[in-house]
């Protein structure tokens, strides 16, 4: 009998989840917790998905703060990676990243209820300050299915028929995923405040070809 060959292998419908830790991150994280309650005082919450927690204006990447530049310019670099290993096209002469992002504050019982992030390609999170918790879910993220019809699952719990995935995350790590993956985060059961910047990201192409950026 001849030897069986594969001719095809695509990832179909696929929701990538990608996670990345940023070194030496602890001097830039206590400048983002220093800018980030500097705001917490003088502006109002805006009410999106939190409920308790605090939730910034959608300016990130027009702020001038240094930390916030710092962090922006991080955001940017991880995002053309993502470009590059989802998009094949993806050509740094013709294309930008436009992105916007905001600040979560979440203390002792806040949580954000499941949503969705409509009209971008990707969207994304660091984590600046996360509790260290001895509650198994406190400020879990939650992934959940978007395909309706996928009812069996492996005997093994195999992650490709999953009805959901959690990531405990820490300080210093970003997760990127398609924005119409639908999440939401556990309730923080901690004393201490779970502090987060996230984002949502759109590939463009450009008009007039030059050097990409990320812009807001």
């Amino acid at each position: 009998m001849s030897q069986i060959t594969q001719f095809l292998h695509e990832p179909l419908f696929a929701s990538p989840v990608f996670g990345y830790e940023l070194p030496d991150c602890e001097p830039l994280n206590r400048a983002l917790l220093a800018v980030c309650a500097a705001r917490r005082t003088s502006e109002q919450s805006m009410s999106i998905s939190n409920q308790i927690g605090w939730h910034s204006a959608p300016d990130l990447f027009v702020r001038k703060e240094e930390a916030f530049r710092t962090l922006c310019a991080q955001i940017g670099k991880v995002l053309t990676h993502v470009a590059q290993t989802t998009f094949p096209a993806f050509d740094l002469s013709i294309h930008d990243i436009q992105a916007h992002g905001w600040v979560n504050i979440n203390p002792k019982g806040a949580f954000n209820t499941p949503h969705a992030h409509h009209g971008f390609h990707w969207s994304g999170c660091y984590y600046v300050a996360v509790p260290d918790t001895q509650d198994n879910r406190s400020g879990l993220i939650e992934f959940l299915d978007p395909r309706a019809d996928v009812s069996m699952r492996m005997p093994d719990e195999s992650v490709l028929f999953a009805p959901k995935f959690q990531v405990r995350p820490r300080a210093g790590t970003m997760l990127i995923f398609p924005s119409f993956l639908n999440h939401w985060v556990y309730p923080n059961q901690d004393d201490d405040e779970r502090v987060s910047v996230a984002f949502n990201a759109r590939v463009e192409t450009r008009a007039h070809p030059q050097g990409a950026a990320v812009v807001a």
